[in-house]
């Protein structure tokens, strides 16, 4: 496995368990990118977000 696969499954990983932790599971078969799109919204709607 090369360095920037292992280094980009591991923040895939984090914002993942972030997800779960807000009762969001459905995280299959999405890209980092959208991961992190879904992370800002569920934080925007629980009003944890600035």
């Amino acid at each position: 496995m090369k360095a920037i696969n292992y280094e980009e499954e591991r923040k895939k990983n984090i914002v993942i368990k972030q997800l779960h932790d807000r009762g969001y599971y459905q995280t299959n078969d999405k890209s980092y990118r959208e991961l992190k799109y879904k992370l800002v919204v569920v934080k925007e709607l629980r009003g944890e977000m600035p």
